[in-house]
Formats: structure tokens, C-alpha cells, sequence
């Protein structure tokens, strides 16, 4: 039987990066989590890891009642110039992924016993489930400053979470919660939520049909990090699907909190800047355009995000203009003290856009194509 749940997890972190638990494995967390579902059927658990070569046979002995996928991101252009491809490397997942709801995430979440068995009838029921989730620091050192001041607002610290669990011995002594729980459920008696489309982040699924018809994740947003999740989540409600994003009460994660100082080698921690994501999400908003991975930015298209996105629409243009302009607008420029950005970053990435079909390349996976290389986007 085809696996009804397909969890997608990218990863790029060292095999024990864990705050205050140098003993605990990369995977382990979530693992636990995972043998301890009330329905053990539930699907299959996709992997795109850029440490593969360092951790290939990791789940080769191991005897579990669902099926993993362990697959190299590599080949990926942009972790290759030890920046973030996070798109193509969810995308991946996509490819690979055989179930008919994926649930897109990072390393070192955990649930309680039930979770699958909740989000499958969420989904069941007509939704695109949303996961909150929370850090669990049961093992941050006391004095660790965590989280750090320009996310206090995203992430208000509690003192115990009201849910009990214990996974892998964490059980939420010590939480910082997200803003969509607090925003959502804190003061109400309501069990769900109509979620934004910008709450398309961090713990978010959809089904296979609806992923292929947006073509996935945007590979432009390769390079830099940030607001790739939340253009999936654009793209979702312009393609029809806003109503089916809804955030669930009973649908949570505890994320163990990662040691920053445990990173992969091979990654720049502090890297350059490419560009600002929001103008290619709302450029995509403003023209409709919602499959990505088929248009190629023209230098008209990227001058129209500087002139009527960055330059009039934008809610932080001003800030933007006077604090950062290293980064007004949409390139980022080099010269300014403090940051990496480079001219020949920017041109690598125009000249690189990557142009992808992604149902053409599962098909290819699926009928075992001789043409299809693992990793390699044709």
C-alpha cells in the first residue's frame, strides 16, 4: 500500500548538534518520536541531507515499521558555494516523496505519540494542516542567552509547556513558543484557525496534487535563507488552496534547540547575501504566477521589483533605505563593513536560475529513467 504521509526533512547539521546533549544523535530525536506513533503504518520519512557522504549507512540496520528515504542533497549549486539551497533541496524531497500528504520540516522535531494519526485526518477532513511548534531547552544551560533579542517577539519565552511529554528525555520544562500559537489558540477556546498565507513555515504540509501544481518550492530563493516556506504559502492560495491552511490546537512539535556553535563545516555561518526574497514573493503575488520554477527573471523584471515593489510598496522601504543600504534594493551590494555580499554572487545568480518541471522529474525517478541521475535536475 502507498504510504499515506510523506515527512520531508532537510538537513545539513552535524551529527550532534544538540544544546546540552552532546551524546544525542542528529536524528534521534525525531526517531523517537517516530517508533512511539499509535499507527505505525503511516507512511515514509524522506531525508535530503548535505552530510550524506559522512553518514550514508546511518539507517541501514535499523528495523522500523515505516520506510525511510535517506538521499544526498547534492548535487545542489548553492551549498556547493557553501550558501543555502533549501528550496532545491525540499524540492528534492518532493521528487522522491511517494505519499499523498508531504509534511515539510527541519531536524530535531518531536511530537507526541498521536501526531501522525492527527494530522492524517486534518487532512482527511479537508485541510492542509499547520503544525506550531515550540524550542524545547530542558537542556539549555541557564545562563544561555536563547533565544537572542530580535527574536524574543517571534519566540516569548513560557516557562513549562501545558502539553506533557517526554521524548527522548525532553519534556518542555524549559519552552519559547512560536507567535502563530500564541496568536491563534493563547486567549481562545477555539481548536483550529484559519491560517495566512504567510504562516506557510517552519512545520506546513500539502498535498502531493497540490505541490506539483505549484511546481514546488521557488528555486530563486536559493542562496539566501529566508521566506522561501512562506512563498509556498503564496503560491498555495493563489493557486486556490487558501482555504485548506488551517492551524490546529492539537497539532504541535517541540524542536530540541540546536547548539549554535555545532555548524557544518562546509557552510559559511555568517555568508554573503544574494537578495532580498520579498520582492520575488510579491512579484509572484502581483503577477499571479503561481507555479514556480518556470519563469526566468529578465533585467526588466528585476528593475520592476526595485522600482515598484522595493521602492514604493515595500512596508520597510524607508528603514530599509537609511539602516540597511547594503540590501535597497533587492541586491545586495558590496562595500559596506559588516557584510559579505559581492557583485559576482548576484550575477552567478541571475545567470543560474533553474528552470524545473517537477512532475517530469518523479516520473523519471518512478520509472527508473536511465537518463535520471540522482540530484540532477534536467
Amino acid at each position: 500500500m502507498s504510504p499515506k504521509i510523506s515527512f520531508i526533512e532537510i538537513t545539513a547539521r552535524e551529527d550532534f548538534p544538540y544544546l546540552g546533549r552532546p551524546e544525542l544523535g542528529v536524528f534521534e530525536p525525531t526517531l523517537e518520536a517516530m517508533k512511539a506513533q499509535t499507527i505505525t503504518n503511516w507512511g515514509e520519512w524522506v531525508i535530503i541531507d548535505v552530510l550524506y557522504d559522512q553518514r550514508p549507512d546511518y539507517f541501514k540496520n535499523m528495523k522500523l515499521p515505516f520506510h525511510v528515504k535517506h538521499v544526498p542533497a547534492k548535487p545542489n549549486m548553492w551549498i556547493e558555494q557553501g550558501l543555502p539551497g533549501i528550496a532545491t533541496q525540499y524540492n528534492k524531497g518532493i521528487i522522491y516523496a511517494d505519499g499523498e500528504l508531504l509534511f515539510f520540516t527541519g531536524e530535531g522535531f518531536m511530537f507526541q505519540p498521536n501526531f501522525m494519526e492527527r494530522l492524517w485526518q486534518h487532512y482527511q477532513d479537508g485541510s492542509f494542516p499547520l503544525a506550531w511548534y515550540f524550542y524545547d531547552d530542558s537542556y539549555a544551560p541557564t545562563n544561555q542567552p536563547e533565544p537572542m533579542p530580535n527574536w524574543k517577539t517571534a519566540y516569548p519565552i513560557e516557562t513549562q509547556t501545558p502539553f506533557p511529554y517526554n521524548i527522548a528525555g525532553y519534556s518542555g520544562k524549559l519552552v519559547a513558543l512560536e507567535h502563530r500559537y500564541t496568536q491563534a489558540f493563547k486567549d481562545t477556546k477555539n481548536d483550529s484557525f484559519l491560517a495566512p498565507w504567510a504562516w506557510w513555515f517552519g512545520c506546513s504540509s500539502a498535498s502531493l496534487k497540490a505541490m506539483l501544481k505549484i511546481n514546488g518550492f521557488d528555486q530563486n530563493f536559493d542562496g539566501d535563507r529566508m521566506l522561501l516556506d512562506c512563498d509556498v504559502g503564496s503560491r498555495l492560495e493563489l493557486a486556490g488552496y487558501g482555504a485548506k491552511l488551517r492551524l490546529f490546537r492539537d497539532t504541535f512539535m517541540a524542536r530540541a534547540r540546536p547548539n549554535v556553535n555545532v555548524w557544518n563545516k562546509n557552510m559559511d555561518k555568517e555568508g554573503a547575501t544574494i537578495k532580498c526574497n520579498l520582492p520575488l514573493l510579491w512579484h509572484s503575488r502581483i503577477f499571479g504566477h503561481y507555479r514556480a520554477n518556470e519563469i526566468k527573471l529578465e533585467d526588466s523584471d528585476i528593475q520592476w521589483m526595485k522600482e515598484n515593489f522595493c521602492g514604493t510598496r515595500c512596508e520597510i522601504r524607508e528603514l530599509c533605505r537609511k539602516e540597511h543600504p547594503w540590501q535597497f534594493p533587492f541586491e545586495h551590494k558590496e562595500g559596506y563593513e559588516g557584510h559579505k555580499s559581492r557583485k559576482e554572487l548576484f550575477e552567478f545568480w541571475k545567470n543560474h536560475q533553474t528552470q524545473i518541471n517537477l512532475q517530469t522529474e518523479r516520473t523519471k525517478r518512478i520509472e527508473d529513467n536511465p537518463t535520471y541521475k540522482e540530484g540532477t535536475f534536467t
